[in-house]
């Protein structure tokens, strides 16, 4: 491994880690994040349970799988705790896709999605411009929430703002949420981006509401999660109406996300690598054509009530090796590219700082190992390249915004050199 990489621990710790528990990572996803364990027992050998009878009454969600969200979404850093759902593995490694993980394992007090207009849209426009939200610093002018009628998707949906200090010209980074892409953006609360940029001169851009969507052109339109034309609308339609002079524009442009968002960052860039100069990717997983990747793709649109079927249809698909940023890797030469991940391993307050809940906290590991084992692949394909970027390992930390958090100053000092 170059130079590059930072860790936290031995420098052949994430390598030796990956290959450790990658083999059996997709049925640990698969059965281990939702109800396959005994609640009274698991919750008695965590950190900080009491191990008396009375312990069993700190597990929280166990009991209540079906009304949670996913430990990446904004509800995470607010003690919301979160269901990422189970499946049957017995076609992982088959060609098809797997059964559809059911209503149960949904997230059923997620906000729903936003639907298709029901007079067509016959072009990409703002429709309108909502000034400051009380939720966000306080209602800072500076937050801006642009309503937009994207005529790929049939939709109007948020895309939500932060201006810089001045009204001098400024580079755009698009940062990308996870799999519950909420409004705020999770990057605002509890990510509290604004204030790690605030010595920047830079217009942040966070598109919300792309719940489960993996931010990709769908094959077909979703029961449930409608249409989904997120490519063309970020890298086609949403572009000309940002930079159309309202917002003074240097030129530039990067493009970030955590979790689901991270992988669309990565593909994203590889689509289109005339549009960015710096991407950046924390949490994610960057292939879904191997069984732990694909498991990771349904899990986000399946418990948002989606098909992936929907997506890019049976694994058989040309769509699966056409958004495969392991594969197409070699686009990202010339950006400045960030990753990171931490282990999926909980320190000594983890326990307690997610309400000792037991679903929460199982998920947040479960997921954090995935995403670790999928940056260390991304790491050695850049690296066989010979592709430069800033990996960043950290040996504890699960699957929420009090892990993800911690990336985003050094996620910040990595690219923006390359967009002032």
């Amino acid at each position: 491994m170059s130079d590059r990489r930072s860790y936290s621990a031995s420098r052949s710790f994430a390598p030796t880690l990956s290959r450790v528990l990658t083999p059996a990572l997709a049925p640990v996803l698969a059965f281990g994040l939702i109800g396959g364990m005994a609640a009274p027992v698991a919750a008695q050998s965590l950190p900080g349970s009491s191990g008396s009878s009375g312990s069993s009454g700190n597990i929280g969600s166990i009991n209540q799988v079906g009304g949670s969200v996913d430990p990446s979404s904004a509800g995470a850093g607010s003690a919301t705790i979160g269901s990422t759902g189970s499946t049957g593995t017995e076609s992982l490694a088959g060609l098809g896709t797997l059964p559809s993980l059911g209503t149960g394992s949904q997230n059923t007090l997620a906000t729903p999605p936003i639907g298709m207009e029901s007079e067509p849209v016959t072009v990409s426009e703002v429709r309108h411009k909502e000034i400051g939200d009380p939720r966000v610093a306080g209602g800072d002018t500076r937050f801006e929430r642009w309503w937009i009628a994207s005529e790929s998707m049939n939709r109007v949906l948020p895309v939500e703002i932060w201006r810089p200090t001045s009204n001098a010209p400024a580079p755009m980074l698009y940062l990308l949420d996870g799999v519950d892409s909420p409004s705020p953006s999770g990057w605002l609360l509890p990510g509290n981006v604004q204030d790690a940029f605030a010595g920047e001169h830079v217009t942040l851009v966070m598109p919300a509401r792309a719940d489960g969507s993996l931010h990709a052109d769908w094959q077909n339109d979703d029961p449930i999660l409608s249409r989904n034309k997120w490519q063309t609308f970020l890298t086609e339609e949403l572009p000309p109406l940002l930079e159309s002079g309202e917002l003074p524009f240097t030129g530039k442009r990067g493009i970030a996300g955590l979790s689901m968002g991270a992988a669309s960052a990565v593909t994203l860039a590889e689509h289109r690598p005339d549009l960015y100069s710096a991407v950046g990717a924390i949490a994610g997983c960057y292939t879904a054509r191997d069984d732990l990747g694909f498991v990771l793709a349904k899990i986000v649109t399946e418990t948002r009530g989606g098909n992936i079927a929907n997506l890019w249809g049976p694994r058989t698909d040309p769509a699966y090796a056409q958004n495969d940023g392991l594969l197409h890797a070699e686009k990202l030469r010339g950006k400045t590219l960030y990753l990171a991940t931490a282990t999926g391993m909980p320190d000594a307050t983890e326990w307690d700082r997610n309400g000792r809940d037991l679903l929460r906290f199982s998920q947040g590991t479960g997921l954090e190992i995935a995403t670790h084992a999928c940056t260390v692949a991304m790491d050695r394909r850049l690296d066989e390249l010979g592709i430069p970027a800033r990996v960043d390992y950290l040996p504890t930390g699960l699957h929420n915004w009090d892990n993800f958090g911690r990336f985003i100053a050094p996620m910040r000092d990595t690219l923006m050199p390359a967009l002032r």
